[in-house]
């Protein structure tokens, strides 16, 4: 996904327990050795930042690297299973609507092995069952989520435009070779990175947001509009689908905010989205945000998160703030499939293009215009459909039995 495209693209996991998840042994020098720092490739697709890991000194996986989540999570049991991993407690999770009960298990000391750094132990929740399917969502395999607590008293950098990762050693960090890097404060709870900004849903109504430096979101920024009065909703909103949570299909609004200033780097405009967080997380021993700030806002710079003594560190790319982007068609398709190269419809926005062409949730993607689906990366797909306004794009679809020709027209959501 490029940095223009606007879609929201969301992995919510929040775990509500009375338990204490035991703190991995994982210490720098365990996992960079005596090197200043180590660089680790990975893969950012549909907003999402995807690395290798060895499970267990055997097993290769993909984890999604998520600040924006406390814990390390395996999705999928079988994995363990097949490994004969001890389970060492039970535990029940509660989705991130808070209605849906899970469980899981907890793992201590695993061990986990990025590329070039060295295999660590360290303690992991592993799903009873996968209830993110986050392969449909992102068009690419996941197995797990790397969590905020893997990364506890180090710095990490995110290059989004080489696609790597790197951990440096605190101790040996120069900060005098930072140039053209903005500076700001963190607070790092529960081992997240949170940046305290000025948000304007509306002109002239400026409030302080405590906002979650989330590399587990696909999306600009978020906003949960019931935690201030100054954050009500924008009049041009849409109504959809943000993303996956443990208790399913995450809904929420995308619209506007007039301005979000992080010190004096702003953007104006901004494509946002929208989430009615629920009464019972607003007491303040549970919810310590207004929002978060995701990877399509984030990749505009050269990120460094500083966990150990809890900076953030920006280098702004050439028009950072310009104007993002977005999807004109209504669409939220999803892939399935062994190898996830087929697409069907998740979902259709109320009143949008789509939905005046009659695609309905269900319908299976055959072609696009000339090209059958088998052309098409998801990612490939989506940015079809940010196209200017007018543009027409040819669909065959199958619904059922049927075979059907339908015909989008692209126009801006927001208007």
């Amino acid at each position: 996904m490029s940095g223009l495209y606007f879609k929201s693209m969301l992995v919510i996991i929040m775990i509500f327990c009375n338990f204490p998840l035991l703190q991995g042994q994982l210490l720098k020098s365990y996992l960079i050795g005596e090197s200043d720092q180590v660089t680790i490739p990975f893969v950012y697709t549909n907003g999402f930042i995807i690395v290798d890991v060895i499970f267990q000194k055997i097993l290769p996986l993909k984890f999604i690297v998520d600040t924006g989540a406390e814990n390390t999570i395996l999705l999928k049991r079988e994995h363990a299973e097949m490994l004969n991993i001890t389970y060492h407690k039970k535990i029940k999770l509660l989705g991130s609507d808070m209605s849906e009960e899970v469980h899981a298990y907890i793992c201590n000391g695993s061990f986990l092995q990025l590329v070039n750094t060295r295999s660590v132990r360290h303690n992991i929740i592993v799903l009873e069952k996968d209830h993110l399917f986050l392969e449909e969502y992102i068009g690419s395999r996941v197995d797990g989520i790397l969590g905020a607590e893997f990364f506890k008293g180090l710095i990490i950098r995110i290059d989004y435009k080489s696609s790597q990762l790197t951990i440096y050693d605190p101790l040996k960090f120069n900060t005098s070779k930072l140039k053209n890097y903005k500076t700001f404060d963190l607070e790092i709870i529960n081992n997240k990175p949170y940046i305290n900004c000025i948000t304007e849903i509306s002109s002239g109504t400026s409030v302080k947001t405590r906002l979650l430096i989330d590399s587990g979101a696909g999306l600009t920024a978020l906003f949960h509009h019931n935690t201030d009065t100054l954050l009500t909703m924008s009049d041009h909103i849409v109504k959809g689908s943000l993303g996956k949570g443990l208790g399913g299909d995450i809904e929420g609004y995308s619209g506007r905010i007039h301005r979000l200033n992080i010190g004096d780097l702003y953007f104006n405009n901004l494509l946002s989205s929208f989430q009615d967080l629920d009464e019972t997380l607003i007491a303040k021993d549970k919810i310590n945000r207004n929002g978060l700030i995701g990877n399509l806002l984030l990749e505009r710079f050269d990120v460094i998160i500083n966990l150990a003594h809890s900076k953030l560190y920006l280098k702004p790319k050439k028009n950072y703030n310009k104007t993002f982007e977005f999807d004109k068609s209504g669409l939220t398709l999803f892939a399935y499939g062994e190898n996830l190269n087929k697409y069907y419809v998740k979902y259709v926005t109320e009143k949008s293009p789509a939905a005046d062409a009659d695609i309905r949730p269900g319908d299976i993607i055959l072609k696009i215009g000339f090209f059958s689906y088998k052309w098409f990366t998801l990612r490939q797909l989506n940015k079809l459909f940010i196209g200017k306004t007018g543009k027409k794009i040819k669909i065959k679809i199958q619904r059922g039995n049927e075979i059907l020709k339908k015909e989008i027209i692209l126009r801006d959501l927001f208007k």
